[in-house]
């Protein structure tokens, strides 16, 4: 089994968390081709509109991923985190209209996952499913979505540093026992 170096080029971290972040287009295409020449195989980014606010729309998103994609030629995926856009159905409605995306980022912590990877997958984009805690494995298992996902995104979030090794060992523990056997990477 091979490994996938993916880059995370600025997450939800803004100017005001590090000067370095890149926010705009051209930014997040300069650091994405550096990230490539350092052997970095795939790209996940948060696109920004103008004002620098994460944005989830088609127009957005599309133009961002298609400018990194000019300058970094690899696979490139973007979040669809309900804290970007809190109303869900219009959240939906933007992600069904994405078209440059090779795959966006799900977290099933998060309400609604299911349908947010329906929305994905009916428009072509693929599905890395983010899961957090062992219980999103069998939100996962409940969505009957687990065979379509491109990867599971083992992704301890609110653990201190010592304590993620152990959750994420569970975590694979419980994907294996409901054989959910997408390739899964781990990021902490």
């Amino acid at each position: 089994m091979g490994v996938l170096l993916q880059a995370t080029l600025n997450g939800a971290l803004s100017k005001d968390d590090h000067p370095a972040v890149p926010v705009t287009a051209q930014e997040l295409a300069r650091d994405a081709a550096t990230c490539l020449a350092a052997g970095a195989g795939g790209l996940h980014i948060h696109p920004r509109d103008e004002d620098g606010s994460e944005s989830l729309t088609a127009e957005v998103v599309d133009s961002v991923v298609a400018a990194v994609r000019s300058a970094a030629p690899a696979p490139i995926g973007v979040s669809t985190g309900n804290w970007i856009e809190p109303d869900f159905e219009r959240r939906i409605s933007m992600i069904e209209r994405w078209q440059e995306p090779d795959f966006a980022s799900v977290n099933l912590s998060e309400e609604g996952a299911a349908a947010v990877m329906k929305a994905l997958l009916v428009a072509g984009i693929g599905v890395e499913a983010g899961i957090w805690t062992v219980e999103d494995v069998e939100r996962l298992e409940a969505t009957g979505l687990g065979h379509k996902v491109m990867r599971v995104m083992v992704e301890p979030v609110d653990v201190l540093a010592a304590d993620a090794p152990a959750l994420v060992s569970a975590i694979h523990r419980e994907l294996d026992r409901r054989r959910i056997d997408a390739p899964a990477t781990s990021a902490w």
